[in-house]
Formats: structure tokens, C-alpha cells, sequence
């Protein structure tokens, strides 16, 4: 903070990192999450860069960190291409979400298995319908066709296994 700020603007800003600190004490946010909360709380923009700025240096926001869980908690039940667009809507960065992507390692077809074995396991796997509903549930999901064609696959086979 410097000393341009007159004295409203000092008791602004104060107030803004306040409140931020508040906001992620409730739950962890991107900063354009962050920022648009605290826009709408009214504060003047001057006074949300400062507060933004205050807790990134305190390491209380941190977008990367952010992507990193919520990859990790929806690998399983998400694509690839659905996690990289929920994190572009939450205002991460496109090439920080890619990277944190890649380092994820997912695997595609592992997340169709599973996804598969748990809405379809109870139907008759051998009626051709179901696969094909299956197949286009996974493509609306996002998933390429090799990944759903392995997956499927798979899950069949680890089904008839277990009968």
C-alpha cells in the first residue's frame, strides 16, 4: 500500500482484504472468483487489486493450486475436455489448466470404465443397445472414441469376469 492512498482509500482497502480473506476462508476460489466477489461487495476496483494482491503474496489464493484439487477431485467422473472448460469458466488461465492437465496424467479410458461399470453394471451388457446409449452418453461427455471403445470394452469384460 503507498502513500497516494488518502485515508478513505486506506479504510477501502483494508475493508477489501478483509472480506477476501473472509471469501476464502469459506471456501477456496480462483482470483476472477475472488475479484468478482469482492465486485460485488462494491469496492472500487483499486481497492480489490490490493486486497487480490495481498492474499497471493500471503499464498491464501492461488489459481494453480485451485486447478490442481479440483482435477484431482473430478479425474474420475469428469473428461478431460470437461475439466479443461469447467476450469476456463472459473477464470483459469487456458495454458496453466493445460498444464495442470497434462500433469494429471489422465486416463480416459480408465474414467469411461468405471463411469461405465457404475450407471451401466446392473443392465444386460450383450444387448447392443446399451452400448450404444452408453457410447453416446461418453462422446456428450467429451471423451474421444478410442477412449470410450477401450473403456466400454473393458468394463464389459471386467463385468463378465466377475459373473
Amino acid at each position: 500500500m503507498t502513500e497516494e492512498y488518502d485515508e478513505i482509500s486506506r479504510e477501502l482497502i483494508r475493508k477489501a482484504r478483509v472480506r477476501a480473506m473472509k471469501i476464502l476462508e469459506y471456501a477456496d476460489r480462483t482470483e476472477k472468483q475472488l475479484r468478482d466477489k469482492l465486485e460485488e461487495g462494491e469496492f472500487p476496483p483499486f481497492a480489490v487489486d490490493e486486497a487480490v494482491s495481498y492474499v497471493q503474496k500471503l499464498h491464501y489464493q492461488d489459481d494453480r493450486r485451485y486447478a490442481e484439487i479440483y482435477v484431482r477431485s473430478r479425474r474420475d467422473r469428469k473428461s478431460r475436455y470437461e475439466l479443461q472448460n469447467e476450469l476456463r469458466l472459473r477464470g483459469i488461465d487456458s495454458m496453466l489448466a493445460e498444464e495442470v492437465l497434462r500433469e494429471a496424467e489422465l486416463s480416459g479410458e480408465d474414467t469411461v470404465r468405471s463411469m461405465f461399470l457404475k450407471k451401466y453394471g446392473s443392465k444386460d451388457l450383450t444387448d447392443p443397445a446399451v452400448y450404444e446409449k452408453a457410447f453416446r452418453y461418453f462422446a456428450g461427455k467429451g471423451f474421444s472414441y478410442e477412449e470410450i471403445k477401450k473403456g466400454i470394452t473393458g468394463g464389459i469384460s471386467e463385468s463378465t469376469e466377475e459373473n
